[in-house]
């Protein structure tokens, strides 16, 4: 489709339907093209984590860092400071 400036200016809410169609609006000035409307691709969608997978990665990134040392949690820390 093609439209001059200013139907374009007149009517851009009607052009943007045709281009929600799938339809791409060719905007000409002075009888030349000098813009295009297109409709912008829907966003792809994340691919799927294999959730497996990434739990044994997470357990071994969990391993490869433990220190061996564990403190106590803010929890219990704040359950004895309490006197409970």
């Amino acid at each position: 489709m093609t439209a001059t400036l200013e139907q374009t200016q007149a009517d851009l809410s009607r052009l943007l339907e045709s281009v929600r169609r799938g339809e791409d609006v060719v905007i000409t000035q002075h009888g030349q093209p000098v813009a295009r409307l297109t409709g912008v691709a829907a966003a792809v969608a994340a691919p799927e984590v294999d959730r497996v997978r990434w739990m044994e990665e997470l357990a071994e990134l969990r391993r490869r860092v433990d220190t061996g040392k564990y403190e106590p949690s803010i929890e219990s820390i704040l359950n004895d400071d309490r006197g409970d």
